[in-house]
């Protein structure tokens, strides 16, 4: 189902482009060439009174993917795991690879508990925690929430920048060196704030349906480009937020990003047919994601739910004892030492490390790591599941079992 321009394209306006000649001296001739004293920037169209025109096709695919939606959100309410735990994990490592930004699962769970993971994994924890966040704060969408979820996003990656709203032009594909050749340049700074404005101000708007509302949320926050970096990410957490605001997920959260995965160039084409005026291709794309979102997250909890229940009927340790304990904390965090299973259960490290020699015994996790990074223990079954809700090939192979 394409869409066609509802709305007016995006204009542009002239804006002037300057470097300092000390830098341009390292910027290769031949790019130099091609730079001038001006450039075009857009001129993002207010969004928080603009109308919108939904043929009746999509309008019932919205609510057949709402209800299908809050069924599942009201299963995992009675589920006895965190699974939404696990769906965060996913849902951030899906946001990152769509930024070409990939690490295994299990990294990214160590880098949850541990400085010494891989940087790619705690730049994608640092999703994690964007989500987090989102999540956590108070339903209402203001320009500083947004701000505190870019920080989170970012604080891994130790840059100064994180929730602050961007002072100079960032632009979208071409060259580091100008906006010249690039693909998208976003408003210039000084439209920034207004834009976020109106952002918030469509935000509170109560006549468009949940899924409507997140993707054009997302479409327009995508067009303003706020922040330095972490645009994308952001933007797609964001979606979660406004998910949950409108109350469609209000017990667990659901991989939107492993939708948008599946099929990135009709995402980005969505994003760009946006640009021009047409805005149901993004709403057609966010709700196919959540479509898929909800199967894949009711095959993940199938998964997870036999596992930990195969666990649970093995114990043969008194109700009280710790180890009935571990099965949901490995939900939750399936990479874990002694110290964090200690600090979770509120027991000593010595106790903690008797629970964990359990759980070898029972197959829960097994022992990994080395002598600088420390004994770590993984639970293999519940990364595999994850793995599989996290990556490209990894959705292929679950869609078609």
């Amino acid at each position: 189902m394409g869409g066609s321009a509802q709305w007016p394209a995006l204009s542009y306006e002239e804006a002037p482009w300057a470097r300092d000649p000390d830098e341009l001296a390292l910027v290769p001739r031949s790019r130099r060439r091609k730079m001038t004293a001006t450039y075009q920037a857009a001129i993002p169209l207010p969004l928080a009174t603009r109308a919108l025109a939904v043929p009746a096709p999509l309008e019932a695919r919205m609510s057949e993917a709402v209800a299908m939606v809050s069924r599942f959100d009201e299963q995992q309410a009675r589920a006895r795991f965190n699974l939404p735990a696990t769906l965060l994990r996913s849902e951030s490592a899906a946001s990152s690879q769509i930024e070409r930004l990939t690490a295994s699962i299990r990294n990214i769970a160590l880098a949850e508990v541990s400085f010494k993971a891989p940087r790619n994994a705690q730049l994608i924890a640092g999703n994690v925690f964007a989500m987090r966040e989102a999540l956590d704060l108070p339903d209402e969408l203001t320009i500083e929430a947004i701000a505190r979820i870019h920080e989170a996003l970012m604080a891994p990656a130790g840059v100064s920048f994180g929730g602050a709203i961007r002072q100079e032009q960032v632009w979208i594909g071409g060259t580091p060196y100008s906006p010249h050749e690039a693909l998208f340049a976003p408003p210039v700074a000084s439209r920034v704030p207004g834009c976020l404005d109106d952002l918030v101000a469509f935000s509170r708007r109560d006549d468009l349906g949940p899924i409507a509302k997140a993707a054009l949320l997302h479409a327009q926050f995508e067009t303003i480009h706020p922040f330095i970096d972490g645009n994308g990410r952001t933007g797609r957490a964001l979606l979660s937020k406004v998910l949950r605001h409108e109350g469609l997920l209000r017990h667990t959260t659901l991989p939107v990003s492993a939708g948008l995965l599946r099929n990135m160039s009709a995402y980005m084409d969505a994003l760009d047919r946006y640009h021009e005026g047409d805005p149901l291709p993004i709403i057609e794309q966010v709700t196919d994601a959540l479509e898929l979102a909800v199967v894949i997250g009711a095959k993940a909890s199938a998964a997870i739910g036999e596992t930990v229940g195969r666990w649970r009927s093995s114990i043969v340790q008194r109700s009280s004892a710790r180890i009935h304990e571990m099965p949901n904390l490995l939900v939750e965090q399936p990479v874990v030492d002694s110290a964090y299973v200690a600090r979770r259960l509120g027991i000593s490290q010595r106790a903690a490390r008797d629970v964990l020699e359990q759980a070898c015994g029972y197959g829960m996790v097994r022992p990994t790591g080395n002598a600088q990074r420390g004994v770590l223990y993984q639970a293999d079954e519940l990364l595999e599941v994850m793995e599989e809700v996290s990556s490209l090939d990894g959705l292929r192979r679950m869609l078609q079992s």
